[in-house]
């Protein structure tokens, strides 16, 4: 009778212990995600201007630099960066990613609607 006790706490103590992720996989994770995000912001960018975007890829990717090739680095891509009509693109092409995003989601919601077809949530015949 013991052993019908201890299984299922033991079962989901092995479970939890399967399903939990090592430090390891948390910083390949996050390795990742920071990667896959400054791809996101060069390719933004490269919408606007080719060279920003080489800055960019240059600063995420910086080699060692010596501390005045550093500085006028940092003078160039502040200089492209901060450019008006820079910033105004790019700020249109983040809006964009955002909205192409929203509709992609509300597209799979809809492809969703008709398997829940006694419970939707609007109704499309009222209309």
């Amino acid at each position: 009778m013991r052993i019908f006790q201890t299984a299922p706490l033991l079962s989901a103590a092995l479970l939890l212990a399967a399903c939990a992720i090592t430090p390891e996989q948390r910083v390949a994770r996050d390795a990742a995600q920071k990667k896959y995000e400054q791809d996101l912001q060069v390719s933004l960018a490269s919408q606007c201007d080719k060279e920003t975007a080489e800055l960019m890829r240059e600063q995420f990717d910086s080699p060692p630099r010596s501390e005045k090739e550093q500085k006028a680095f940092r003078l160039r891509y502040i200089d492209k960066v901060s450019d008006p009509m820079f910033q105004a693109c790019y700020k249109l092409a983040w809006q964009n990613y955002i909205a192409r995003q929203e509709l992609e989601r509300a597209r799979y919601y809809h492809d969703w609607d008709g398997f829940y077809y006694p419970f939707r949530r609007y109704c499309y015949y009222c209309w």
